[in-house]
């Protein structure tokens, strides 16, 4: 799971869509929790967490192994429309950095899995919202 959501953060670190407000590289951070974001984060930012790994035997010595992911992309909230688009394009950058990318062929699969409504935060700073976006990876491993 590690080398898989660093191999994430880079995708997504080399995002280019000209027509979105860019996360820094540092606004770009693994996560243990949805609600955690590092306090030095600017917006928008996105988090990169790993969920439950699963394992099936399918040949011998060959194991499939399921990594689901789930990014998480956060937007200071303000008065007007621009955050809510702002989450928007984010959104569509990342399924353009991750759909159907093998990572350097470090998995043989990757589906793109459900998306969550945009959801209100309250902090102890200020509004945001959050929008999750979920991938699963399939990995083959050898088991010699």
């Amino acid at each position: 799971m590690k080398t898989l959501l660093i191999k994430i953060q880079e995708e997504l670190r080399q995002m280019t869509e000209d027509d979105i407000k860019k996360p820094l590289n540092r606004d770009i951070f693994l996560s243990a929790d949805k609600d955690l974001i590092p306090a030095d984060s600017k917006f928008p930012a996105i988090g990169i967490a790993g969920g439950g790994v699963s394992r099936e035997e399918k040949f011998a010595a060959v194991d499939e192994i399921t990594l689901p992911v789930e990014i998480h992309i956060y937007e200071r909230m303000i008065r007007d429309d621009a955050p809510i688009l702002s989450v928007f394009d984010l959104t569509k950058a990342v399924h353009k950095a991750l759909a159907g990318n093998l990572l350097d062929d470090y998995v043989k699969e990757v589906s793109q899995g459900s998306e969550t409504a945009i959801q209100l935060l309250y902090r102890r700073n200020g509004l945001m919202i959050r929008k999750t976006l979920t991938y699963e990876y399939i990995r083959e491993k050898t088991n010699v």
